[in-house]
């Protein structure tokens, strides 16, 4: 048979259980009890808009992490290469790197990652945070277009 091996969130949940406490705490160390919360948050371009332009998004939370998979980003047919990074001042591309909306789609932030550990790993803000969105490139910017975020994180407070 095989070794059954438990994860640190099934060991916390069993210990709250056995021992009749309340359910294990929440904090990203943990990761158990969060809430799920999503931001909604629009940009629309201008034909200024150039390569290496930045804009501050939203702010996150102390101690929220982003849910890659859930967050996303939309809009329609840019008419130019347009492609986005998405993370703080600390790290530029933390939570979205090279989103590519060339043809205008919808298209979810962990899909640009790599599967390494430092792409997967669970980042907690340790502050209130800023997300800044980086244009790693874009062509002729059609002014107008509107881009849509959706920025999902598991709240711990």
């Amino acid at each position: 048979m095989a070794a059954l091996t438990n994860t640190t969130l099934f060991t916390n949940q069993a210990a709250a259980l056995l021992d009749g406490s309340e359910r294990p705490t929440r904090s990203p160390a943990s990761l158990t009890g969060g809430t799920l919360k999503c931001l909604l948050a629009t940009f629309t371009t201008t034909s200024t808009n150039a390569t290496g332009d930045t804009f501050s998004l939203c702010y996150l939370p102390k101690g929220a992490i982003v849910s890659r998979g859930d967050s996303y980003v939309s809009c329609v047919d840019p008419g130019t290469t347009l492609t986005l990074d998405i993370g703080t001042s600390a790290n530029a591309d933390v939570y979205a790197d090279g989103i590519v909306l060339s043809d205008g789609k919808t298209v979810t932030f962990g899909s640009t990652l790599a599967g390494t550990e430092a792409d997967l790993a669970f980042v907690a803000t340790t502050d209130n945070t800023p997300v800044i969105v980086t244009l790693a490139s874009a062509g002729t910017v059609t002014g107008g277009n509107v881009l849509y975020f959706t920025i999902a994180y598991w709240d711990f407070n």
